[in-house]
């Protein structure tokens, strides 16, 4: 029956991946993730949308089906932002009242059927209207500063309820369609910063992953001790550390995955017999929490590999090690209840380096995905190579209107008379250049290097007994004077012993001999500053 299962499974996802480009209920839709400080991912979701529209973040969980938000009478909500369901225009009141729990978590309330939608990258929405929600007036360490709701993503599978989950809205809206599939790329959650990673949701992104698919069937959750909709099976694991210890189990191993919890959490017989063997670690039990810790030293070396069918997923240190303040834990915990000795969770840091795939289509009816992460550069879709023309396209037009204008004012500049190329006051190490703002005062050291580039301060100076100075000035420094007004150095002659003078003239033949050092020579005129 599994086997039946897993093959309809990877050829119903095959479909969807067929048709994405010409449906547009199956396109990629890429719905960020925000990690917050307690290494939980969220999404934006919007209530009643409009101008009344309620805004909240919701924490990503696959344990349960149900989505959850926090009430405005609830007094153990953690004083988070909460849903007043009297402003909204469009939800409806049911009469049921409904529990949820999830690892060392639980919220309860009266339902609601309300529209909602998510926010995808770009800033659009996916609408999910009629969606059934919890809106607790009670909870039990469910909610965090800035989280003020559970977005569900498993099947109620352990009440048969799928009816509240996303995934019956949206097949119900799209009839015909026998599964909804998404794709899931978290980032690791010891990561720095607060981008969380993606959904690819109504249908994986397949750049995102490579080589083959290894499918396991979703089975439902019987179990009181792990609170969750459904379970997979793992094939085996294996640890090792410095030699000294070695762990390994095989079998059908019952596990379930959420990015809830960001550990591993192992049964109490494999992660004593895990930390047992390592030097210098210490137990940390806990009397209020599901899971119990270990202290361990900062350099310990240690390798877990898990598998799944042919797909094996490899971890170090780097991994199973986390730093603490100026000590350090392990990533993988223990139940804290010993009745949960035969179940496996697997939390976002194992999810984080792999590519998953859920694929739904009832409350005892799914399948999980495992494939290898795409280790080349991701390709660039349709939508972003059209991006990337437009804009080259936009940049070429600017760039040429640009070169444009500039040619236009030059041309009027000529036709002014306005003398180009003009003074700029840039300086090199051989030349100094100060400008007076009163009375337009250009002074130019020449006597570290009498032969400065013509082209960098826009003067003319050729090197024989007389010296002519040309001065254009810049209608951006100065007001643009006729040609009749620019002045010159002429007749410049470098006496002996000092003090130099030089004769200044205009078009109107008046002159004025004015003194100057070796290294300077002074032009000066009574025009304007701009």
């Amino acid at each position: 029956m599994q086997n039946h299962l897993l093959v309809f499974l990877s050829s119903s996802v095959a479909a969807v991946l067929d048709k994405r480009d010409t449906d547009p209920s199956l396109e990629t839709l890429i719905i960020p993730l925000t990690l917050d400080n307690t290494s939980r991912y969220s999404v934006d979701v919007g209530m009643s949308p409009g101008p009344d529209q309620q805004s909240f973040s919701f924490v990503v969980t696959t344990g349960t089906g149900y989505s959850v938000v926090a009430g405005i009478g609830c007094n153990d909500c953690q004083g988070v932002s909460s849903y007043n369901v009297n402003l909204s225009t469009t939800a409806k009141q049911l009469p049921d009242v409904q529990n949820m729990s999830l690892v060392g978590t639980n919220a309860s309330g009266s339902l609601v059927e309300e529209n909602c939608q998510l926010t995808q990258t770009n800033g659009s929405a996916w609408p999910y209207p009629n969606q059934t929600l919890i809106i607790a007036n009670t909870s039990s360490d469910l909610f965090s500063p800035g989280i003020s709701g559970v977005f569900g993503l498993g099947t109620n599978g352990r009440n048969g309820d799928f009816s509240a989950t996303v995934y019956s809205g949206w097949l119900s809206r799209n009839p015909g369609k026998t599964n909804f599939t998404f794709g899931m790329m978290l980032n690791s959650p010891w990561t720095s910063g607060t981008d969380g990673g993606v959904l690819h949701w109504q249908s994986p992104d397949t750049a995102s992953y490579e080589g083959n698919i290894v499918w396991k069937s979703m089975l439902n959750s019987n179990s009181t001790s792990l609170q969750t909709d459904w379970f997979i099976t793992m094939d085996s694991l294996s640890f090792e550390s410095g030699g000294n210890v070695t762990v390994s189990q095989s079998g059908e191993l019952t596990t379930a995955m959420d990015p809830f919890e960001s550990a591993l959490i192992f049964p109490q017989a494999i992660a004593g017999a895990i930390y047992g063997g390592i030097a210098d670690t210490s137990f940390l039990p806990s009397l209020t929490t599901a899971t119990n810790k270990w202290a361990i030293p900062c350099d310990t070396k240690m390798s877990l590999t898990l598998t799944f069918g042919p797909l094996s997923v490899p971890m170090d240190e780097t991994t199973l090690v986390l730093q603490n303040g100026n000590s350090c834990i392990g990533t993988i915990e223990e139940w804290s209840d010993p009745q949960a000795d035969e179940y496996y969770l697997l939390g976002s840091s194992f999810i984080s380096q792999l590519y998953i795939i859920f694929s739904v289509s009832g409350s005892s009816q799914g399948g999980v995905g495992f494939a290898h992460r795409n280790s080349s550069p991701k390709k660039l879709s349709a939508a972003q190579v059209s991006g990337i023309v437009l804009g080259s396209v936009a940049f070429a037009s600017l760039l040429v209107l640009s070169l444009f204008l500039y040619y236009r004012h030059q041309k009027k500049r000529r036709e002014r008379g306005i003398p180009s190329p003009f003074i700029s006051p840039t300086v090199s190490l051989n030349h100094r250049t100060s400008l007076n703002e009163n009375r337009g005062r250009m002074a130019v050291d020449f006597a570290s290097s009498p032969s400065f580039d013509y082209n960098e301060f826009g003067i003319r100076l050729p090197h024989n007994d007389s010296h002519e100075v040309t001065v254009a000035l810049s209608s951006s420094v100065y007001t643009p004077l006729p040609p009749n007004q620019t002045p010159t150095v002429s007749l410049m002659n470098l006496e002996t012993p000092p003090p130099y003078r030089q004769s200044i003239a205009n078009s109107t033949g008046t002159q004025q001999t004015l003194p100057a050092q070796k290294s300077e020579v002074i032009i000066q005129t009574d025009i304007v500053l701009a």
